[in-house]
């Protein structure tokens, strides 16, 4: 009869640990896109100064121990869409966010989604123990960011790529 108690406890460990890393897939249908998270992220609107002026950047934000998973997305001004090229605009986006986090561009390549432009790119803060790998997509005039970022480790692991290609655009 002692052991019943203790069988009871661990099962109770087991699904409330099951629970906390359960994926779901969150559906923005504001944002167009859809993305799986082992959580509930955070939602939140941050508005950052740029060399083009102000912009509101769309952010979900999920943390956990050794990892940081966000997506977001911002729109550009007709402007600035006129007065460059797709590419452009993605390696501008690019050399910005290395320029913003203070950090080595460790690799860049050329990717894309339904057809969308993107990039892909590993960067490394001079610390040495922070990584981002970010996506990039622009579709139309809007900028989608997907990222994962390691505090503590240098690879990334099959969740974290998980998240990464999860990532989909809403049919409109």
């Amino acid at each position: 009869m002692k052991e019943r108690p203790l069988v009871i406890l661990f099962l109770l460990i087991v699904i409330a640990g099951c629970q906390r890393s359960a994926w779901r897939e969150f559906n923005l249908s504001e944002g167009g896109f859809s993305i799986l998270m082992p959580g509930k992220p955070s939602k939140q609107i941050v508005k950052t100064n740029s060399a083009i002026g102000p912009i509101d950047f769309f952010l979900l934000t999920l943390e956990q121990e050794d990892v940081v998973y966000m997506v977001g997305y911002s729109d550009y001004p007709d402007t600035f869409l006129q007065s460059n090229t797709q590419d452009s605009l993605l390696d501008i986006a690019c050399y910005g966010a290395v320029v913003n986090l203070k950090g080595n561009l460790v690799s860049r390549s050329v990717i894309s989604i339904n057809e969308h432009p993107g990039r892909e790119m590993k960067i490394e803060q001079a610390n040495g123990k922070t990584i981002y790998l970010t996506r990039l997509f622009l579709v139309g005039r809007r900028l989608y960011q997907v990222t994962v970022l390691t505090l503590k480790r240098k690879e990334i692991s099959n969740d974290d790529k998980k998240f990464l290609d999860s990532f989909t655009l809403l049919e409109k």
